[in-house]
């Protein structure tokens, strides 16, 4: 994923072109096949680019058609054909193998800010438009990919790469305490607009920005609806089809390579990416090298017998990290660079980090079935949700068209749905008992876990895919900006034509346990993994012990020794907590392991080398 940075002032003042320098530098590790900047006066953008498409071969930025607008993204795009033709159709001459950037570029010209309706797929890009002194950067509908900014004085900076932007020597490392209440409730900021830092903001998912006369506007263009106009086919055989065909042109859209790696787990939504993604490069006819990769767990072969199955049965290489381990592993607290921002656990105790560079060093692209869930499998309470925003009339329009094709009375699953909500609403942890009160009682932490909770069925369903922080949260973590690994992770099921096609689709039977998902891979994936029920997991069978064993250890040196966490934090209630294995249970491990994730984030926070070459910047 390259970088991109965009750097304005409004007082029309030069721009400090080292301090440009600079920022684009620091993301090298991000883009290291080609970096460039371009600037003019009051405006630079910067950029480090990392191919990861056939069309990026001969790809340059910061990039321009007329030398009056420029242009740095970082851009996949879905339906290339479609888009293609209609920009030719207003007379543009672009080749087949054009770039992304310079499709976006062309639509941009053509469409000026509309141009955002135009576009599907992976992207976010700062455009300087020399005609109309104005700045537009645009973020994708679902938030896949990050961008940040951040008004100082008479200065604008916007990045994909929020170390970036805290370069800039006039932003302050003051926390924001509401998002650090967020980590500690839930592991990640419940709000679109905010970041750990106040002086930095997100663009939301599905947002533009544009700056003019010194002014900063922030709109939405595209909300996923929670339904749409139903369609109704005769045949069922029809949905199946229908589904198939977008499905495959999602996994198509994202294997614009011929070296990458898919994640692998046992359960229906890797599975079948992996195999459909197979299928489209063997029909190719050309050279690839396309490898799985699972988490393996002792406690959980049957999972990893399930995705060797799958492996065999396509015949691809497959590669397997071991994930027992990583429970006892002690972190270290020297970090070559900071994380952005604290996550759900500390790297080190966290396989999935490994995961993550294996598969960068086999290629830099990577398949995964994130979103497989909300998009497929959340049929058995989709009433509930409908009553409860009063969406009657498609409750009604649904029932009727499945006795006019099936000529059976429908399945109401009310029962089922009803049991599934309660199950939700009863799952949720009480709230750390851990936080410091008196933060609690600032912050009014309690009013925070109650409404957050309250919502937790749209946080996880289809339409919490493009209305909940959740998900472009763990966009982020994937981000090389901050992994610093350079590896892409693509979301087929994110793609924005297959999930309106969801939408729209009656969901009864379809999106019960994944019928549709079940009925296309019929005869493309073996029996046993295509019939098979959601797993759900637990803890780790050693959790609690270790946990104990390590509560006088490093555990206890980390939350004694940071710096700021008593703001935040009882200490000492945590480690008696930690002495009383039995009250470890699944819930409150999460609540746990966010927590240290915190400490070490706030202590490799402390001593991180940004503030190095912060110190070496030119004001």
């Amino acid at each position: 994923m390259s970088g991109i940075v965009g750097l304005i002032k409004s007082n029309n003042e030069p721009i400090n072109l080292s301090l440009l320098h600079q920022m684009t530098d620091f993301m090298a590790f991000r883009g290291p096949d080609a970096q460039a900047v371009w600037h003019k006066g009051k405006v630079g953008l910067g950029h480090t680019l990392l191919r990861t498409t056939f069309e990026q071969e001969h790809e340059q930025q910061p990039f321009t058609l007329d030398h009056q607008v420029w242009i740095v993204a970082d851009a996949r795009l879905d339906g290339r054909k479609d888009l293609l033709a209609a920009l030719r159709g207003k007379g543009r001459e672009i080749a087949e193998d054009a770039p992304d950037i310079e499709l976006v570029l062309h639509a941009y010209l053509i469409w000026d800010i509309a141009c955002v309706d135009h576009l599907m797929g992976d992207f976010v890009f700062i455009i300087w438009d020399e005609r109309q002194q104005r700045l537009f950067c645009g973020r994708d509908q679902f938030g896949i990919l990050p961008f940040y900014y951040a008004q100082v004085n008479n200065t604008l900076i916007c990045s994909n790469t929020l170390n970036c932007i805290r370069l800039h020597p006039q932003i302050s490392a003051k926390l924001n305490d509401q998002a650090v209440g967020d980590h500690l409730l839930f592991g990640m900021n419940m709000e679109f607009k905010t970041t750990i830092y106040a002086d930095i903001q997100r663009l939301p998912p599905a947002h533009t920005l544009i700056w003019s006369d010194g002014r900063v506007r922030v709109q939405r263009y595209w909300q996923l609806q929670r339904c749409l106009p139903l369609i109704r086919y005769q045949r069922p055989e029809e949905y199946v089809e229908h589904f198939y065909q977008l499905f495959e042109q999602a996994i198509s859209d994202r294997v614009r390579t011929d070296k990458l790696s898919t994640h692998l787990s046992g359960g229906m939504d890797s599975t079948s990416i992996a195999t459909v993604a197979q299928n489209i490069l063997a029909a190719r006819g050309k050279p690839f090298d396309f490898q799985a990769f699972t988490l393996s767990s002792e406690q959980e072969q049957q999972e990893d017998s399930y995705a060797g199955l799958v492996a065999r049965e396509i015949g691809i290489p497959h590669n397997f990290v071991a994930t027992d381990g990583y429970v006892r592993a002690v972190p270290s607290m020297q970090r070559q660079m900071c994380l952005p921002e604290p996550c759900l656990s500390i790297p080190e105790r966290d396989s999935f980090q490994e995961l993550t560079k294996l598969c960068a060093a086999h290629g830099r692209v990577v398949l995964t079935g994130f979103g497989g869930d909300p998009a497929l499998y959340f049929g058995e309470f989709y009433w509930l949700e409908w009553l409860k925003h009063g969406l009657i009339g498609q409750w009604l329009a649904v029932q009727l068209h499945y006795f006019s094709v099936y000529r059976r009375r429908p399945a109401f699953y009310f029962r089922q749905g009803w049991r599934y909500w309660q199950k939700i609403a009863q799952s949720a942890p009480p709230s750390p008992t851990w936080i410091n009160p008196a933060f609690v009682k600032g912050m009014d932490l309690e009013a925070r876990w109650e409404k957050i909770n309250a919502d937790s069925l749209d946080q996880i369903s289809r339409y919490g895919m493009g209305n909940s922080p959740y998900w472009s949260n763990l966009f982020a973590w994937a981000d090389p900006g901050y992994s610093s690994i350079q590896l892409k992770h693509y979301f087929p099921f994110f793609d924005l034509r297959l999930v309106n096609y969801l939408i729209a689709i009656p969901p009864v039977p379809w999106l019960v346990k994944k019928t549709i998902l079940r009925e296309a891979m019929q005869e493309r994936l073996p029996e046993a993994v295509r019939n098979r029920p959601k797993k759900v997991f637990d803890n780790p069978q050693d959790y609690s012990q270790v946990m104990q064993e390590m509560a006088g250890g490093w555990i206890s040196d980390l939350l004694s020794e940071t710096p700021i966490l008593p703001e935040y934090v009882d200490s000492y209630e945590l480690l008696a907590l930690l002495e009383k294995p039995d009250e470890i249970t699944t819930g409150n491990r999460f609540l746990i392991e966010r927590t240290l994730g915190l400490a070490y984030w706030l202590q490799t926070h402390q001593s991180e080398n940004i503030y190095t070459h912060k110190n070496t910047v030119l004001i």
